[in-house]
């Protein structure tokens, strides 16, 4: 599920920055539609932790353009809002990705019997 929607949410952004020729986008949904279908755990702990550090820049840019203007007017509300709720679903969604893919109880190993 997590990468279902890491998939579309990269669309959303490809499509909302109208550029066609938009790199970031193009390797992400390479890499996140790669791991949708082969599952891989490598793949998915590499796309979790780049996914939650790449939200958290997102919002410190994000808090960063609302320090930056000179008003609180209601686009900037808007702007906060939905830019907010945006990034906490990814980030929400990169961390699930990360936990599905951490073993959290590993087989223990007897070295001296």
């Amino acid at each position: 599920m997590p990468e279902l929607y890491l998939v579309l949410a990269t669309l959303l952004y490809w499509v909302s920055t109208a550029t066609l020729l938009n790199p970031v986008a193009f390797v992400l949904l390479i890499l996140l539609t790669s791991q949708l279908v082969f599952n891989k755990k490598g793949l998915g702990l590499f796309l979790g932790s780049v996914l939650v550090l790449l939200n958290l820049y997102l919002f410190l840019a994000l808090f960063s353009d609302i320090v930056a203007s000179p008003s609180f007017t209601i686009s900037v509300q808007k702007f906060l809002l939905v830019g907010g709720i945006f990034l906490v679903l990814n980030l929400i969604m990169a961390v699930k990705l990360l936990l599905k893919h951490i073993d959290l109880h590993p087989q223990s190993n007897k070295i001296l019997g």
